[in-house]
């Protein structure tokens, strides 16, 4: 099974932001979280989910990138 450059990219991206190892802002995560779901990782994309509720986001930030759940 070959993945694409693009899913290595944002599953290492994942697991950095998920360690600790790497900030990101809200609507990151959430883009993020939509590439990963593309492309078929339902468990990062789920662990994703969990940091973007937890990061409270503002009004500005669901209206630009939309709601996490």
């Amino acid at each position: 099974m070959s993945m694409s450059l693009q899913l290595v990219v944002a599953r290492g991206t994942a697991r950095g932001l998920l360690s600790g190892n790497a900030a990101a802002d809200y609507g990151d995560v959430i883009q993020l979280r939509r590439l990963l779901l593309a492309e078929g990782d339902q468990l990062l994309a789920a662990e994703l989910l969990l940091m973007a509720i937890a990061m409270n986001p503002t009004p500005a930030e669901i209206a630009a990138f939309g709601d996490a759940i």
